[in-house]
Parts: structure tokens; sequence; C-alpha cells
């Protein structure tokens, strides 16, 4: 792989970062794909020198978990001995993390990194993408909370007069977005080559990023969520592909206009049909793959005799386990049993009440698939259930889960079936 030519801010950031590692912090950096972490990661190294500790989570597979985990066990403790220190350079993070083994992967690291006496000579860079799950399989993420979350560079002066003197700040933000990502490929070239590089970029690479944007991001773009109402990963991916007014706007760059982008962020989420029949059909495509699924709506029955009906013509065309998690209804006296009336004789159906403390967490509608740690945000239940136009409702895909759906299922309160 080609060096990667640096801007200034970016040149700055590297460093910064390998002094943080140096002093012994664990700093986490998100991106889209492409972004050119893999090269940040060759760069840290070689500021660190011999302490450092690369690894690449690609390339253990499934077999070779075990074995990735004596060899970083080994070489920082080889590297500490050595060098009275020791830096963990982890590119591909996320996809080492989801494997069978994460657990004991998060286990290991934190010993090396949190829990033990060389632990404050021991610094690490975790790098992965927005859409990853970083605490798959195990309940919270005490590495990560000790972790620093490190932002990617944004575009400064000294930036735009790298790129060509002159060049006004906000004119090329608004060309390529807040983020250097798109910006980088103006280096060497002219205005139109420049411009020219980052399409083919977003072009060839349009499917993977719509794959991987989190899902609070793609609803932005496509018009269905605010930036307001948007999480900090969010928000970070978005600065790659726009501006965030103060007036609490997006802004789509120019550039990522005339991509291929949006159309392909469009086709991955698709507007909700209209008729309660294309309505049932959508939801069991959304189901097909799963065995077992998670409806997640606080307002779900809010006409229970509605979805006891819906279905009961969607168990027509999908045999899926569903488990719907909700939300009491303290004004509404006997809710639990008008439920229960309402599904009644519906094979492999459950309802149970979500915890109190969790309601705020479950604000958002979501379809989940346990056994992919994977879901998709979907239109609320009138809407699904034919009674609301759909106007702009869309479904988007969550490529991974940012908390654990089972664990609200087990705190909730069970209410169909009783006899459990």
């Amino acid at each position: 792989m080609p060096a990667i030519r640096w801007l200034p801010s970016e040149e700055t950031w590297i460093q910064g970062i390998s002094e943080r590692v140096l002093d012994g912090e664990v700093v986490l950096v998100r991106s889209l794909p492409r972004w050119g972490l893999t090269s940040v990661c060759s760069a840290v190294s070689g500021h660190l020198g011999p302490s450092a500790v690369t690894v690449d989570g690609r390339l253990e597979g499934e077999r070779g978990q075990e074995q990735l985990r004596d060899r970083i066990d080994t070489d920082v403790s080889t590297a500490i001995e050595e060098e009275r220190c020791a830096q963990v350079v982890f590119d591909n993070y996320g996809h080492a993390i989801r494997r069978s083994q994460g657990g004991k992967l998060h286990s290991m690291l934190y010993r090396l990194l949190v829990d033990s006496l060389p632990a404050r000579d021991t610094g690490a860079l975790l790098v992965a993408r927005f859409s990853d799950t970083l605490d798959p399989g195990f309940s919270g993420s005490p590495l990560l909370s000790r972790a620093h979350v490190e932002t990617l560079p944004a575009l400064t002066e000294e930036d735009a007069q790298e790129l060509q003197p002159g060049t006004d700040l906000t004119e090329l933000k608004e060309l390529v977005g807040e983020s250097t990502w798109l910006a980088r490929r103006f280096l060497g070239a002219d205005a139109r080559q420049g411009r020219l590089r980052a399409i083919e970029h977003l072009n060839n690479d349009s499917r993977r990023i719509a794959a991987t944007l989190p899902s609070s991001a793609a609803e932005v773009l496509l018009g269905t969520r605010r930036l307001a109402d948007c999480d900090p990963n969010s928000l970070e991916a978005l600065r790659c592909l726009g501006t965030l007014g103060h007036d609490g706007e997006f802004k789509l760059s120019r550039l990522v206009e005339d991509s291929q982008l949006l159309s392909k962020v469009r086709s991955e989420s698709p507007g909700w049909p209209s008729t309660r029949e294309s309505s049932i059909r959508r939801f069991a495509e959304l189901l097909s793959d799963s065995d077992r699924a998670m409806w997640v709506d606080r307002y779900l029955f809010a006409n229970a005799d509605e979805v006891g009906s819906f279905l009961k013509d969607l168990r027509q065309v999908s045999k899926t386990a569903l488990r719907l998690l909700v939300s009491d209804d303290p004004c509404r006296e006997g809710f639990a049993q008008e439920i229960s009336d309402a599904v009644q004789g519906l094979p492999d159906v459950e309802v149970r009440f979500m915890s109190r403390s969790d309601r705020r967490r479950l604000h958002d509608r979501h379809l989940v698939f346990p056994t992919t740690k994977s879901g998709v945000v979907i239109p609320t239940a009138g809407v699904i259930l034919g009674i609301d136009d759909p106007g702009s409702a869309v479904s988007v895909p969550m490529p991974s889960l940012a908390v654990n759906y089972t664990e609200f299922w087990a705190r909730g309160d069970r209410v169909f079936p009783n006899d459990l």
C-alpha cells in the first residue's frame, strides 16, 4: 500500500495520538471504511519505535484467536522488559472483538492496559469503524470506559493553504465536508483532478460506506432524523460527509451530493410501503433471514387489537419467533390482559414490559436480530400496522447493536405468555 501524504492537521493529529499512547493512555479512533486508519497505525508505530506492538484484527481468523492473544501478551511483556514500556497499536479492533472469543480478548487487554503493575506504562491505540459494536458478548465495557475517544482531524486554514494558496476554508468545507478525509484527495492535484479522485473514491466505496454508517447518521442523510437527536459517533461520521451547522442543520458536501453515495444509502433504507398488505410483506422480508427477532417499540400496543390482527396475518408469511418489548401504561387499567387477549393463540410470540429504568434508553423503534447482533430502525407502529400515512418513513439497517437488548429483555416484566 502506497504511503499516504497527510495534510498538516493530520500530521499534528498523528503526533498527538503517538504521544498520548506513549504516555500510557488508551485511545480509540473510529472512521468510515478506507479513511486511512491502517496507515495511521503504521505512522503511529513508526513514531513509537520498538516499544510498539502492532496488531491487525483481520489477519487471524476464528481458529487463530488464542494464538493472537498469546502473541499480544508475549510481545507486550517483551517490550516492557526491553524498552521499559509498551504500546498496543490495534488496527481493525472492532473486527477482532466481535469474534466468538471477543470477551477473552477484551479481558486480556483490560489486564494488560488497566489491571496490572505495568499497565501505567502500557498504552494502546484501538481502531474501529463507526458501526462496530465494541462490547459484544459481555456486559459493559470497562476497557472502553478507560479509553479516550479521539475525534478525526478537522480541516484547518493551514490545510487549505497546503492544498492551494488562497483557498477559502469555508468554501473548502462546503465542497468536501469538515473532515480531512475527502480534502486529502486534492493533495498534489488541481481542482478538477482532486474532484474526480474524491468522487471516484466515494463511488467505488459507496456500498461499504453505506453499510457501515451508524443508523442515526443514515437517517439524517435521508431527512428522517434531526441532527440534535444524534449520538457523538453519528455526528463524527456526518462530519466526513458534510458540515454541521450552528443552527442544528446538516449540509451535505457538494462532492458527496455529486457522488452515488446518497443513492446507495436510499437503496439500503427504502421508504415504508403505504398499504397494510405491502407493510406485512416488507416486515416479513426483514425477518426472512432470522429464526428469532425482537420488536422494540414503547407504544406498539397503543391499539392492541390492530397489533394482534397484524401478527396473525404476518404469521401466514413468516415463522420467525418474535419477542415484543413494549412499555406499560399505568393509565390503562387491565392493559396486560388486553395485550394477552390480542395475541392469544399466536405461536412463538412473547411480550414483556420494559423495565421503567430502561425506558429512556429504548426510545427508538428497533427490530433486533440477536443471532447476528444486527437490526433495523423501523417506523412507528401506526405506520407498520397500516393505520398512519408512512410519509417519509424508512427502515434503516443497523450493522451492529449499540446495546445488549437481551439484557433489556431479561429485566422486563412478563406479559404474555404468563404461564412460562
